[in-house]
Order: structure tokens, then sequence, then C-alpha cells
């Protein structure tokens, strides 16, 4: 009986041995071939997606140039991981490669260049609360107010709710940041319609908005008005053949009927942050030499006046996150005066004969 117990303890002694050598060549192994082995926390690819424009179709590819990622653990609100990531350390699928725990996951993506115009906390992981990671876009104080007069890099956001159990590089788990874009470009068009020269220097163009600051959830927080200025301007003309068509079959024209008119005209081009439907963000035209208000419109009214051509099924607020371009030409007649019967939205023509003239 002593020579048998003997020998289950050497025998248990060996097993423990080479089980504690076992884990540490696992471990060993882990380290080596990380990138191939199951030794993971868990294996979570993010798939990162920008489907909320106007066409429908996926422009992440395309567009966006770098993303933040940030996880939080849903329970703390604290930080567990930062990614920041140019376009080409993500794979083919446009995916990176998320090394957590298992567990529920709150994920947040500012994408785009941002340093270049906003502001989002460093953080620290495993203090750091999901609050901090707001996003304030930087701006000019001029006299006390704020100012915006160079073109903004270019901003999207998306968020989602996760949970996340283990998971191993051959079976990862899969999920998917739809991204919504943060950022407006505006081109105002004036013209005149006598066909004299409109010359932008005579002109002072704002957009003013409280729209610099967004929570970590995309939403607004209380901010100053800022006021837009444009990055570009330009003036022109616009060369129109005014020829009449004669109707198929019929004789030509005399030649007496050749005619070609030219149209003044002058661009300005801005960047604004972020549009909401409970916001009044006011388009100004002031010319300069008289001191006189030519248009003041709001410009989310203007703006939605088109959408009915688009999509009539989708919400106001939907239609300005996937819209980020608005082209508005302005007719002037020879006063300098905005003839506000007519406007042209977006290649659309609108005809508002209640619209006052300001």
């Amino acid at each position: 009986m002593r020579l048998y117990k003997n020998i289950i303890r050497k025998c248990i002694g060996r097993l423990s041995a080479i089980a504690a050598l076992a884990s540490v060549l696992s471990l060993q192994s882990c380290d080596m071939i990380k990138d191939e082995s199951d030794c993971y926390q868990s294996y979570n690819l993010v798939r990162l997606v920008y489907d909320h424009n106007m066409k429908f179709a996926d422009a992440f590819d395309s567009e966006v140039k770098a993303v933040t990622l940030l996880a939080f653990n849903s329970e703390t609100g604290r930080l567990v991981k930062r990614i920041d990531a140019p376009h080409s350390a993500l794979n083919d699928d446009n995916e990176l490669v998320l090394d957590v725990a298992p567990g529920k996951y709150d994920i947040i993506v500012w994408g785009g260049e941002h340093p270049k115009s906003f502001a989002i906390a460093t953080g620290t992981e495993g203090e750091s609360q999901i609050q901090d990671f707001h996003c304030r876009m930087n701006r000019l104080d001029e006299q006390g107010t704020a100012h915006v007069r160079e073109d903004l890099a270019p901003l999207w956001h998306g968020q989602i709710d996760v949970e996340l159990p283990y998971a191993s590089p051959s079976k990862p788990n899969r999920i998917t940041v739809p991204l919504k874009k943060d950022t407006n470009t505006f081109r105002v068009v004036l013209q005149h319609i006598s066909g004299e020269a409109v010359n932008c220097d005579d002109f002072d163009f704002t957009i003013t908005d409280s729209n610099g600051w967004m929570n970590h959830d995309n939403s607004l927080r209380e901010d100053v008005d800022i006021t837009y200025h444009p990055w570009y301007t330009h003036s022109g003309s616009v060369d129109i053949n005014t020829n009449p068509t004669p109707a198929p079959g019929s004789a030509s024209l005399p030649e007496a009927f050749s005619t070609r008119s030219a149209l003044g005209a002058s661009l300005a081009e801005f960047t604004t942050s972020r549009l909401l439907t409970d916001r009044k963000p006011i388009l100004t035209v002031t010319n300069k030499k008289e001191n006189k208000v030519v248009l003041s419109i709001p410009v989310i009214d203007y703006a939605l006046l088109v959408k009915g051509f688009y999509h009539k099924d989708i919400s106001d607020q939907e239609y300005l996150d996937r819209q980020d371009e608005y082209n508005m030409t302005f007719f002037l007649d020879e006063g300098n005066r905005w003839m506000s019967a007519v406007i042209i939205i977006n290649d659309w023509r609108i005809v508002r004969h209640e619209t006052p003239v300001e």
C-alpha cells in the first residue's frame, strides 16, 4: 500500500510539472504566432461603412481617409481601447481588428482627418469616460465672437452598442459601424439678370449657426453662435446661347435671331458643421459698398425645399444627414436686389412668389 501511494504522489508531481510546462509553452506560442492563434482575449473585426448619403451606396473607401475607434465598457462607461488608424491600416473590407475581452461595449468612431479642424480628447484607457469624447470644432475668437474662415476637414461619426462573446481568429465576431457625415459644403452663386459683372469682393457672405460642438453621441451641445465665412470666392460670367430652336421640320431661323448672352456671377464656398432641424442657421449676403443686406434666408428651410424631389419617405433630419452639398443660386436685378421669386437649389429651380425681399 505504501509503495502504491508513493507511485501515485510521483505521478501527480510529474503531471503537475508537465501541466505547468505546457502552460508556459502555450503562452510563449501565443506571443510567437499571435496573428494565427486563438490566444486573443477575443477576436473582433469592426467593419466601417459610409452609405448614409444621397446615393445610398458605400463611399467609405473613396472618402474617409482615417478613423479613430473608441471602445467603452458599457457598464462602467470607461475607455477600454482607442485605435487611431489611417485608411491604409484597414483590410480590403475596411475592417479593423478590435482586441478586447468578451463583454458589452459602446463603440464610437470619429472618421476623417479630424485633427486638422476638430479637437477630440486623447483619453486614457481604463480611466476616461465616454462623455469625455466630445468633438469641438476649431474656431477663431475675434472680438468676443467665434469665426471659421478655413475649409473644414470632412468629419464622420458612428456609434453602436454590441455584446461580444469570445471569438477566435478562425471564427471572429464581425460587427458593422455605419457612419454619418457631419460636415457640409455650401456653394452660393449670385447672378445678375442684366448681364453685368458681379464682383464677389463687393459682397460679404456668411452663414451663422451654433453647431460647432458635438457630444460623443453626435448630438449638438450648447455652443456660441459661429459665423462661417467662405474659404473660396470667385467672380466670372456664364455664357449662354439664347438662339431660339426651330420646330422639327421647319425652316432655319434668320441669322438675325442668333444672339448670345453673358450673365455676371460670383461664387462663395463654405464648409459648415452638422445641420439639425431644430437649429436656425442663417445665410446672409450683404452689399459692402451700400452696407445693405441683399438677402437673409433660413438655410434649413431652403435646403429642405428640394427634399421632396429626392425622397419623400425619409425624415427631414435624415435628408440633412445624407445630403452634404448644397448649391444655391440667387438672381440679382439691376439694383443689386435679390429677385426672391426664383432660386436654384441643387439644380432644382424653385419658384416662391410669396417670399419677401429683405
